[in-house]
């Protein structure tokens, strides 16, 4: 499939935004941001407003939205390309029920060079998301190493041009080759822990449906216990490629690494990933490291099997909770047996 080049990005004063593609799926405005805490505050006050007290409003029941009566003016000079890529799909076919499905996926690309950059030019993208890549294939020749299939099918899905904003899974889940409504779930690696084992691990959305209890069970089964996402207000959920198969209605598990760390404790877990994603989330820095301590990653992975394994394993059909936002559509899409 080819993609063009959709997301245009740009910066000012301490904000960051996105020109964005129309979306079937999402209403969106023609230009989203991100606004450092300072530059919201200071657009607040020259709206003769107070930031903290509007958010402290904001978490009222019955609260509106109230105009800033500002305005932008924003000018951007781009330039257009277009370029191909692809998506790369295996299939275990099941045993006994192999036109229903569970998928794993990764998204393999990353930034690729930058040439106005002084030094080091190339993206690497090794923890995000060689990790993850690396993790998919590694599933795939633990479940094609079984003695025997299980009964569903078991597919694995290295997608593309995720950094470019989700285009790949997107592409995927709007021309699915096995149907949306026979995928009883996917499971999303981006990122493996490369710190060493921990005593927890971390579910992306955790409470969105009936998965979690898949994590949850395979978890105790290690000694260690689920928790939600430490920054939910990063909006991860939203910004990988399971996303896509959970706008489609198919219930999707994201998991990350663990925080707390078995030897150094919950501190340093937040610290390592603090260090991570201050210098060498989606830069150069982001390389391959002899020192890592993959024992956590085998950890996670083993338990992603078995969440897997488990699913393909079953007869059930895993739903979203009351109250999410995907459960109409996949209840449209294949209702709910009596």
């Amino acid at each position: 499939a080819s993609y063009p080049w959709e997301v245009v990005r740009g910066s000012w004063s301490g904000a960051k935004f996105d020109l964005v593609p129309p979306d079937n799926n999402m209403s969106r405005v023609a230009a989203e941001g991100w606004l450092h805490y300072d530059t919201a505050s200071a657009l607040f006050q020259r709206a003769g407003l107070d930031l903290e007290a509007e958010k402290a409003r904001a978490r009222t029941r019955g609260f509106t939205a109230i105009p800033l009566r500002l305005s932008a003016s924003v000018e951007i000079v781009n330039t257009i390309r277009r370029s191909e890529s692809r998506n790369v799909m295996a299939l275990l076919p099941g045993r006994t029920r192999p036109d229903e499905y569970v998928v794993y996926m990764a998204h393999w690309d990353h930034f690729g060079i930058d040439p106005n950059l002084v030094g080091d030019q190339i993206y690497n993208g090794a923890v995000d998301n060689a990790t993850g890549t690396a993790g998919l294939l590694a599933l795939a020749g633990a479940f094609a190493a079984l003695p025997e299939r299980p009964d569903r099918s078991v597919a694995f899905l290295a997608v593309t041009a995720e950094e470019q904003g989700l285009l790949g899974g997107r592409h995927y889940t709007e021309n699915p080759i096995y149907p949306t409504a026979n995928t009883v779930a996917a499971i999303n690696l981006d990122v493996l822990n490369t710190a060493g084992p921990t005593n927890d691990v971390t579910v992306v959305g955790y409470g969105n449906s009936e998965l979690d209890g898949y994590v949850e069970q395979a978890a105790t089964e290690q000694s260690r216990v689920v928790r939600p996402d430490p920054e939910p207000e990063k909006g991860f959920f939203f910004r990988s490629d399971h996303f896509s198969f959970a706008k489609k209605g198919v219930p999707a598990l994201y998991v990350d690494p663990g925080i707390d760390d078995a030897a150094r404790g919950e501190e340093y877990g937040l610290a390592a990933r603090a260090d991570y994603t201050a210098n060498r989330y989606h830069k150069p820095a982001d390389e391959y490291d002899p020192s890592w301590d993959l024992r956590g990653a085998r950890q996670d992975l083993q338990l992603l099997f078995t969440v897997g394994y488990r699913l393909a394993a079953s007869d059930r059909w895993p739903a979203w909770n009351e109250g999410t936002a995907f459960k109409a559509t996949r209840e449209a899409e294949r209702p709910p047996t009596p």
